[in-house]
């Protein structure tokens, strides 16, 4: 199940509506809505919140590839425009971010990428 799918259960179980989810944890209904779709991460300080209204740990909220909400708000940035893109754009991004690695890293980008997320 993805984040996404556990943050609307816990709304649809307590029977609230988006708007009052949206009061609740400060933030706007289109938030709540893009949160729920996949479409947004939250920041770590908001999942922190939800899981404490909850009453459920952040691990569970963060298991099944959920994980990436620990990003930096400059990836989730990132990410949520990558996600808008048509898929051929996408692949052109990917392309292009692909070859910076290589001019700033060599040929072993893949290899420096991956010791700097574990950073």
């Amino acid at each position: 199940m993805s984040l996404g799918e556990k943050l609307r259960n816990l709304r649809l179980k307590s029977k609230k509506t988006l708007q009052e989810q949206s009061e609740l944890f400060g933030v706007s209904m289109n938030s709540i809505y893009r949160w729920e779709h996949d479409l947004a991460v939250p920041r770590k300080s908001k999942l922190q919140v939800v899981a404490a209204h909850y009453s459920v740990p952040m691990e569970w909220l963060l298991s099944d590839g959920a994980a990436a909400s620990l990003v930096s708000d400059t990836e989730q940035k990132l990410l949520c425009m990558f996600r808008q893109l048509p898929d051929r754009t996408r692949y052109k991004v990917l392309g292009y971010v692909e070859r910076m690695c290589v001019e700033e890293y060599g040929a072993d980008s893949q290899t420096q990428t991956m010791k700097s997320e574990k950073q």
